[in-house]
């Protein structure tokens, strides 16, 4: 009988086996593992026994194996894309939970190597996006080799697609996932051009998201009169919103403001800002604003480039929230779910605030041209 048979034979016999006797099976294996080591079929059967029978540490022990000893082996790699779409999936089932603590079972070293082939053997741009993201999620470190990438591929693959609105299943992962880990990661030495246009993309997100239109199907009450009328929320409660290309539980933001805030302290901080970026208010960023714009014409080179972009960026936001919170309040009935707080110094500032942008935006234009002129007379 031939070594192939004679492994066809010893993997037929232990199936056989497998159901009544499960100690019977397992010796039949691991005589043939003994007598034939490099035949694929055989550990894979050990495997098989093992992950059915949910016993972590040995399937754990021998997917390393087959991990290690073939690569190349198709069904290992579909293996292993059934592990992996659990560790992405919150589902709590007790099959998923299993699938999840045998890859914590690994060393450090081959999960991070095992994440990375799987991102290779992605064809999908948002799944391999999601694969990486694991892969930075669990090891911060590879955040500097493959951070900004990731970000710059979800970026172009919205712009290929030709998606109509930034709040697009491609700009939410970078801007809710990516985003975060790729500026709170001090390694990095972030251009600051690169961080303001990453500013931006989060800000046209969350405002996009806030200020989206409910669904369709659902009619809002009392909003018959003025139901051409374009307005933001915080939260629609009920109504349903999904982003395409994402679950509908995937599809939700909590705290957009605070999400976009909290960017923006970061950003700031990184850019050398004036004034105590770790505020968590759009009061204070506000009245932070209004104190920069009485000391910019003193200032002069790239310190007054710094302002001028602060003053822009941040009064922008502040102007966009609170003709967030105007509308919420003036057009109750349009807005379901949450009750929306409104804050009596933004809303009293809000038409104010609007000159403030405009003098703002021509002020930065202003200074950007009077650099550029000083550096062709240097």
């Amino acid at each position: 009988m031939s070594a192939q048979k004679d492994c066809e034979f010893l993997v037929k016999r232990a199936r056989e086996l497998v159901s009544e006797d499960p100690c019977a099976a397992k010796a039949w294996l691991i005589t043939a593992r003994t007598l034939y080591p490099a035949d694929f079929n055989i550990q894979y059967e050990m495997y098989i026994i093992e992950r059915n029978a949910e016993r972590t540490a040995s399937a754990g022990r021998l997917l390393y194996d087959m991990f290690i000893n073939f690569p190349d082996q198709p069904i290992v790699w579909r293996e292993i894309s059934v592990i992996t779409a659990a560790l992405r999936s919150d589902s709590q089932d007790k099959h998923a939970q299993f699938l999840r603590g045998l890859f914590e079972t690994l060393p450090g070293r081959v999960q991070c190597e095992m994440l990375l082939k799987a991102t290779e053997q992605c064809f999908n741009t948002l799944e391999k996006a999601e694969m990486l993201l694991l892969l930075l999620k669990r090891f911060p470190e590879s955040v500097v080799q493959h951070g900004v990438n990731l970000g710059e591929t979800l970026l172009e693959a919205e712009e290929s697609e030709n998606v109509e609105t930034p709040v697009n299943c491609f700009r939410k992962l970078f801007v809710c996932d990516v985003l975060p880990l790729v500026i709170n990661n001090m390694d990095m030495r972030l251009p600051t051009s690169l961080m303001q246009k990453y500013m931006l993309k989060a800000a046209e997100f969350y405002i996009g998201y806030v200020t989206r239109g409910p669904s369709p199907d659902i009619q809002i009450p009392g909003s018959q009169e003025g139901g051409s009328l374009k307005s933001p929320t915080v939260s629609r409660g009920s109504q349903r919103y999904v982003i395409d290309g994402l679950s509908e539980k995937s599809s939700v933001v909590a705290e957009p403001w605070e999400r976009l805030l909290d960017i923006l302290s970061v950003v700031g901080a990184r850019c050398e800002w004036q004034g105590d970026m770790g505020q968590r208010s759009y009061v204070d960023m506000l009245l932070r604003v209004k104190e920069l714009c009485r000391y910019l014409p003193g200032l002069e080179g790239d310190t007054r480039l710094r302002c001028c972009s602060q003053v822009v960026i941040c009064a922008a936001l502040v102007l966009f929230r609170s003709a967030f919170l105007y509308v919420s309040a003036v057009q109750p009935a349009l807005f379901q779910g949450q009750s929306l707080c409104m804050h009596a110094c933004v809303l009293s500032d809000f038409k104010g605030l609007f000159w403030l942008y405009l003098c703002a935006s021509f002020l930065f234009i202003f200074g950007r041209c009077k650099y550029a002129e000083h550096e062709i007379e240097g």
